[in-house]
């Protein structure tokens, strides 16, 4: 590890891991790669700190001597440097820890930020992929041991595609870059993950409420309205229905409602005030559906629900005095709701039954 130029790419380094690991609490790796599994690849820390890991990235490849941070020992300088006293096991050694090093930045970056040992593919767990039971222990730790080492040399590969893709720093640019780009950039990264994970928390609650308020509103949408009574489903009818008004005389209380309700005051309704029990007894009660505009008002306001819509429509008579149906006339229902053609009977296995 370079003593020399790199010290602010170390704590660059340093500051990253501790903001990741301050993310899950302190937390062991084992509970930050769970962390990390839930959601499969979209739950990695990748997405949650993409600058950190970035700048993570950077400092692990100068902590790692990997070109184009190897000033320590180029291997353009034959004739300097320690390794020219060195040969045969004491030289490969130097070559072996400085690979072992980049082995365990590799293992820290899959561990922190690339879901370590989990299959990291969404809802799908390892035992379930290959049909395995859980309790498969012996199996789980392989495949895990095997995507680790795979993620692992993913990022090995990375490090040495890079050392013959970019060129040698001078140890300035080395300094300028460790001490004035990736420390204060480590360091805002703190206050930087504490306004993301507040904010990430009040969009989420947000995202939330506002999906419970559509869901609410889409459960309502398809259901159907309340016509008929049950075991019998009103179908969709003429453009031109005009549903005739039933009245139920016993359930009347003259209140009134309806006349004040409609439009043009249709409704007429005689009554009389019965002193001795402080109530109104109804005489007679009569629309004219001849200046009827069918609004519904009076259906849909009436207190004890003694008007309603029936499925006849199309009145027609040779007398327009005839359309001024009394409580008798209303009082008689249209054709038997077995015999309309608009009307049939919810099978048991219909899924608006299950719906309602």
């Amino acid at each position: 590890m370079s003593r020399v130029g790199p010290g602010g790419s170390l704590n660059a380094f340093f500051f990253i891991l501790i903001g990741v690991i301050s993310q899950r609490l302190a937390r062991p790796t084992v509970d930050i790669v769970e962390a990390q599994s839930k959601y499969g690849f979209w739950g990695w820390n990748l997405w949650r700190q993409p600058i950190g890991f970035i700048v993570f990235l950077i400092s692990s490849l100068a902590e790692c001597e990997r070109l184009p941070f190897d000033l320590p020992e180029a291997e353009e300088e034959l004739v300097a440097g320690y390794q020219t006293e060195y040969s045969g096991i004491k030289f490969g050694l130097f070559y072996v820890a400085s690979y072992l090093n980049l082995l365990v930045s590799s293992l820290f970056v899959t561990v922190l930020y690339f879901g370590g040992w989990n299959l990291s593919i969404p809802y799908i767990p390892i035992t379930g992929l290959f049909d395995i039971t859980k309790r498969s222990q012996v199996f789980r730790t392989i495949m895990g041991i095997f995507i680790t080492l795979s993620k692992t040399y993913l990022f090995l590969f990375i490090s040495i595609a890079t050392r013959w893709t970019l060129p040698r720093l001078r140890m300035d640019q080395l300094l300028n870059l460790g001490w004035k780009f990736l420390l204060p950039i480590s360091l805002d990264m703190f206050p930087m993950l504490t306004q993301f994970l507040n904010s990430g928390q009040q969009t989420i609650r947000a995202a939330r409420y506002i999906g419970q308020g559509f869901m609410i509103t889409l459960s309502h949408a398809n259901r159907l309205p309340v016509t008929i009574q049950y075991p019998y489903e009103k179908l969709i009818t003429s453009d031109r229905f005009r549903g005739r008004i039933h009245f139920e005389f016993d359930k009347c209380i003259a209140c009134e409602v309806c006349v004040r309700v409609c439009p043009i005051d249709l409704p007429v309704v005689d009554w009389k005030l019965e002193t001795d029990i402080r109530k109104k007894r109804l005489l007679n009660y009569s629309i004219d559906f001849g200046i009827c505009i069918f609004c519904g008002n009076c259906v849909e306001y009436c207190p004890t629900n003694c008007l309603s819509m029936t499925e006849e429509y199309e009145l027609s008579t040779y007398d327009r005095h005839e359309l001024n149906y009394n409580q008798i006339s209303l009082g008689r229902l249209p054709v038997s709701i077995i015999d309309d053609y608009t009307i049939r009977t919810i099978s048991s296995n219909s899924p608006q039954i299950k719906n309602a």
